[in-house]
């Protein structure tokens, strides 16, 4: 038996594959380089992706914080959410943002010294995910701090359906439909915390099953039924039950790998933070090289060096600058550290 659930880590591991991918293939899209290509097809594996990987995210943060939320809730406990998600949210966007002001001409959306001065209430680009997950964990402590911990994991669920319903008047100030749009995932996550195993079933054939499934629902419901997602960022309501089907698979999937090697998989799920973080730096580099430099056309030339750049660059960025006085570009010095702060205010004066 293993310590930690691998399973997770697997899913998380497949996830940021598959989102390093999705930003490398609408970058390509952004670019013209896939004007060739049917729209029909262009869309439907930027939407594929969409269904796949957020859910995943979403559902795996609320499994998570799920399974311990009887002891680990309260102020202290978000503050340690604002250490780790949303302080790396500010300096990231900040980062890529001098990045796209400074490839301005070069990247599909450069952006300007404006964007930046508006990242407190409105995310760009890729960082509305952790904006929006620290919202998240914000309407949780709220639901617990109001009903206790045993109402909110009855509440969850109603209020995620709540959310639902309300996307389409949700203002766009504050990532709110996005919000909207994600909530429910992460509340399937903390409702099933305690049902799903933690151990794996290795089964390739049940591993085969579930691929050779996700793979039949996820090609019928973007060429048959036309039931994708209408958003770039979360998976929009008209698609909630493609995408909890899709979740089903693609966890029923992850529990049927082997324990033992995967280690590298279950590596890119635990630095899933890390990769998503930094990789933008290295797919848009890639394709900026290959198109303004090589120009290239052929797409294979763009997706392999730009994802195992895009993979294998952040890793080795993160882990250097982690290594040395940048990690505080990842977390909080204590002078800065809510939780530390907190934690200091709670402690008895020196004598």
């Amino acid at each position: 038996m293993v310590s930690r659930n691998i399973a997770l880590d697997y899913a998380k591991g497949i996830g940021i594959v598959v989102v390093v991918f999705a930003h490398l293939w609408r970058g390509l899209s952004g670019a013209g380089l896939l004007d060739n290509w049917r729209p029909d097809l262009v869309a439907g594996v930027s939407s594929a992706c969409t269904l796949l990987s957020m859910p995943i995210f979403f559902f795996v943060s609320g499994l998570l914080y799920g399974r311990g939320m009887e002891r680990r809730h309260g102020l202290k406990e978000f503050a340690g959410k604002v250490d780790a998600i949303f302080y790396p949210y500010l300096i990231w966007s900040v980062v890529i943002g001098l990045f796209e002001v400074l490839g301005s001409g070069l990247r599909n959306h450069s952006g300007g010294w404006g964007n930046l001065l508006d990242i407190l209430w409105n995310p760009h680009g890729i960082f509305w995910f952790l904006y929006v997950l620290l919202l998240t964990f914000a309407l949780v402590e709220l639901v617990i701090y109001l009903a206790g911990v045993q109402r909110a994991r009855l509440l969850a669920l109603p209020i995620g359906a709540l959310l639902l319903l309300a996307y389409p008047w949700a203002p766009k100030l504050f990532c709110l439909p996005e919000l909207c749009m994600s909530f429910i995932y992460f509340a399937v996550g903390l409702t099933l915390a305690g049902a799903l195993p933690k151990v794996q079933k290795p089964s390739w054939p049940g591993f085969m099953l579930a691929l050779a499934g996700l793979s039949l629902l996820t090609f019928m419901v973007h060429a048959v039924w036309d039931m994708g997602t209408h958003s770039l960022r979360s998976v929009s309501p008209n698609a909630l039950l493609t995408a909890l089907a899709i979740l089903v698979l693609f966890m029923a999937m992850c529990y049927a790998l082997p324990e033992k090697g995967l280690a590298w998989l279950a590596y890119l799920g635990e630095r899933s933070m890390d990769i998503y973080l930094v990789h933008l730096l290295f797919v848009a580099t890639v394709r900026i090289f290959l198109q303004k430099a090589i120009h290239a056309h052929a797409l294979m030339i763009y997706l392999v060096p730009g994802i195992c750049l895009g993979i294998g660059g952040s890793l080795i960025l993160t882990h250097w600058l982690k290594s040395g006085r940048a990690k505080y570009l990842f977390a909080p010095p204590d002078f800065l550290s809510l939780k530390a702060r907190l934690a200091s205010a709670g402690q008895p004066a020196a004598a």
